[in-house]
C-alpha cells in the first residue's frame, strides 16, 4: 500500500495521514477511498399467487365420474362391435356371379340373426346349388327340411346334390321322401329314374321315367324323358310299364 495520497484537485502527493493538500489546501479526509463499484442488488423475485385449494371431492362426485367413464367405454365397445359386424366380409361363394354373391351375403346375415329362418336356408341353398357348391347347399337344405319336412322341392334339390357328390343311395332316399309328399312330382320321378338307370335297374328306371312323363312335366322336360326311356329300352330290351289309374305301376 502507498504511503501517500494524491490530491484530487492538483495532483500533489501528500502523506497519507494529511488532512489537506500541502500544495493547494484541498481537504483530503472527506474524500472516500476509490474502489470497485458495489454490485447491483438482485431483482426481487415475484412469486405467482398460489391457486386456491379445491374442496375435497365427495363420494357422489367420484361415483358420477366413474359412471360417465363406464358409459363412454361401453359406447366405444358397442360401436366397434357393430362396425366389425357391418364391415366383416361374408365368405365368397366359388363360381358365383356378383349378383349371386350379394344374395349369398344378404342371406347369411339374415341367418346370423335367425338360424331358424327356413326361407333363408332354402334360398341360400339355391344359390349354392346354382353355383355347384353341393356340399354347402346340402347343409342349408338339410337345415330347412329339419324344420319343415313338407318342403318337397328342397328334398329333390338335396337329392341332386348328393347324386352329384356320388352318393346315389342318399339321393334315392331324398327323392323317395319328396314323392311321399307328392307322388306325382315329375322332377323327383325323373331323377329317381336316373339313379335306377345308373344302377342298371332298367325296370325301375323305366317305371320312374314313365310316371314322370305321365305326371304333367314342364315342356322342357318331356323330350329328355322320352330320350331316357328310349335309351333304357334299347339297352335292356324292356318296355315301359303302363301306369295304373291309382298311380301305381304294373309289373316290370
Amino acid at each position: 500500500m502507498s504511503d501517500t495520497i494524491r490530491c484530487p484537485d492538483c495532483g500533489h502527493e501528500n502523506p497519507r495521514d494529511a488532512e489537506s493538500c500541502e500544495a493547494c489546501g484541498f481537504p483530503l479526509t472527506s474524500q472516500p477511498m476509490a474502489g470497485p463499484p458495489p454490485a447491483p442488488s438482485p431483482p426481487a423475485v415475484i412469486l405467482p399467487p398460489r391457486p386456491p385449494r379445491r374442496p375435497p371431492r365427495g363420494s357422489n362426485e367420484a361415483l358420477s365420474l366413474w359412471l360417465v367413464f363406464g358409459t363412454i367405454m361401453a359406447l366405444i365397445v358397442i360401436y366397434v362391435a357393430v362396425k366389425a359386424n357391418v364391415d366383416r366380409a361374408m365368405p365368397p361363394v366359388e363360381g358365383a356371379s356378383p349378383t349371386q354373391q350379394t344374395s349369398s351375403d344378404s342371406l347369411r346375415r339374415v341367418l346370423e340373426k335367425d338360424s331358424t329362418n327356413v326361407e333363408a336356408q332354402v334360398r341360400l341353398g339355391d344359390v349354392l346349388y346354382d353355383t355347384a357348391n353341393w356340399s354347402e347347399a346340402i347343409v342349408h337344405y338339410r337345415a330347412a327340411v329339419r324344420r319343415d319336412s313338407s318342403l318337397g322341392n328342397a328334398l329333390v334339390d338335396l337329392g341332386v346334390c348328393y347324386y352329384n357328390l356320388g352318393d346315389a343311395n342318399e339321393a334315392e332316399r331324398d327323392f323317395l321322401l319328396a314323392l311321399q309328399r307328392d307322388p306325382h312330382q315329375p322332377v323327383a320321378l325323373f331323377n329317381l329314374g336316373v339313379v335306377y338307370e345308373r344302377r342298371s335297374d332298367a325296370g325301375r328306371a323305366l317305371e320312374s321315367y314313365h310316371r314322370a312323363l305321365q305326371s304333367g312335366p314342364p315342356p322342357e322336360m318331356r323330350q329328355p324323358l322320352i330320350d331316357a326311356m328310349n335309351r333304357v329300352q334299347e339297352k335292356s330290351g324292356k318296355r315301359a310299364p303302363p301306369l295304373g289309374g291309382d298311380g301305381s305301376t304294373g309289373g316290370r
